[in-house]
């Protein structure tokens, strides 16, 4: 997904590079339990697929304060890897995994 921040275009997805960032930026494991986890996990996300591009927290901050459109978008991208994370998740019927075959 594309997503534009004070004009500018940043690409945005959920990564495994996004994790490593939050825990970079945190010292501690991956895990959300408040506001500033959240948002920390979503900065991370954009620094982790726009290395060329990067943006400051602060200029982060203040667009999602000034766009509230920003921060549904930046949550969609989390929805969709939710989404498709729980085809694979058991299912609750039969306790087996779900796959592809």
């Amino acid at each position: 997904m594309k997503l534009t921040i004070n004009n500018k275009d940043y690409n945005i997805k959920y990564t495994i590079r996004g994790l490593f960032i939050f825990e970079q930026i945190t010292g501690k494991p991956f895990e959300l339990r408040t506001v500033l986890d959240n948002y920390i996990f979503l900065y991370s996300l954009l620094l982790a697929n726009n290395p060329d591009n990067p943006i400051q927290w602060d200029e982060f901050i203040d667009a999602l304060d000034n766009d509230k459109n920003l921060l549904e978008q930046l949550m969609e991208v989390v929805r969709e890897y939710q989404n498709k994370d729980n085809l694979f998740s058991e299912d609750a019927s039969d306790g087996e995994k779900k796959s592809f075959q």
